[in-house]
This record gives structure tokens, sequence and C-alpha cells, in this order.
């Protein structure tokens, strides 16, 4: 069976019950976890933002994750990001899933 890549956003690793859930189901081996660094910040300082944690706590979670998940960090190409044509605010997520794909197919 194929592992497929998949980015996750920050909307997703927000809230508590669906990150645990999706990293569980990437830790089960059902998909290859990704994300980039703006987007694993961006969780991380919502999370802070509306107390739903420490800065401490967070900063912890960060650490986890990465930790788990050496290989999850996709670096975006930034003269990337304008080029795609979804909602500006949702940009890098699409170039972070352009990478991933690009990055992917190497280890083939």
């Amino acid at each position: 069976m194929a592992v497929f890549p998949v980015v996750l956003d920050s909307c997703v690793l927000y809230p508590m019950y669906l990150r645990d859930t999706l990293l569980c189901a990437a830790e089960a081996g059902l998909y290859r976890v990704h994300c980039s660094a703006e987007i694993l910040d961006g969780a991380i300082r919502n999370l802070v933002a509306n107390q739903q944690m420490t800065q401490q706590q967070a900063s912890h979670l960060e650490r986890q994750i990465q930790l788990a998940f050496p290989d999850a960090m996709v670096v975006v190409t930034p003269r990337l990001i304008p080029c795609m044509d979804n909602h500006p605010g949702d940009r890098h997520v699409l170039a972070a899933a352009g990478n991933c794909k690009s990055a992917c197919n190497c280890h083939k």
C-alpha cells in the first residue's frame, strides 16, 4: 500500500481533537504528514492568542510534533506563493502541497 503525502493546514492543527486524530492516523501509517513552518507557526500562534494554551505549552506541542514527525516540514519557496491562484491567505498552503508533492516524488 502506498502511503500518500498530506499537508495539514493550521485550521486542522488548532482544534485538539482534530489535531490528535489526524496525527494519530499519520503515526499509524495511513498517510505521511507534512506542514510548513508558516502553517505550524499559525496554529501555535492562534492557540496562544485564543488562550487555548500558554506560550510554554504551545512551544512544547510544537517540539513534540517536530520530534514525532521529523520529516514533516516542507520548505516553501517564497517565489512560488504569488503563482498560486487560490485565496491569497491560503496560497502558502497550496505552495507547501506543491513542494511536498515534488519532494515526495523524488523518494520513489
